[in-house]
C-alpha cells in the first residue's frame, strides 16, 4: 500500500514538474568535418555554426533531404560552392 502511494505521488510530481519547466532543445555541435563531396541535389538547406556560440568550431551544417546533417568546413571552396548552389535554388523557387 505504501509503495503504491509513493509511486503515485512520484508520478504526480514528475508530471507537474514537466508541465511547468520550460522545454529546452538539445544542442548538437559539429565536432569534425566531412571529407566526402556534398552534392547540392541531395540537400534541402544549411545552417551556420559559429565558434562564438556554444560550439568549439566554425562549420556549415548541411541538411539532407533524408533528414541527416553533414558538417563541412566553411573555408573550403567546395563548401562555398554548395552554399551558392543552395542559395540559387532557393532564389529560383521564390
Amino acid at each position: 500500500m505504501a509503495s503504491t502511494r509513493f509511486f503515485t505521488v512520484a508520478l504526480l510530481v514528475i508530471f507537474t514538474l514537466n508541465s511547468f519547466l520550460p522545454q529546452t532543445e538539445s544542442v548538437s555541435c559539429c565536432l569534425s568535418y566531412t571529407k566526402r563531396n556534398i552534392h547540392c541535389q541531395k540537400l534541402k538547406g544549411y545552417t551556420i555554426q559559429t565558434y562564438k556560440g556554444i560550439c568549439d568550431m566554425d562549420a556549415i551544417i548541411f541538411h539532407t533531404k533524408a533528414g541527416k546533417f553533414i558538417c563541412a568546413d566553411p573555408s573550403k571552396e567546395q563548401t562555398q560552392g554548395t552554399i551558392q548552389c543552395l542559395n540559387a535554388r532557393a532564389k529560383s523557387l521564390s
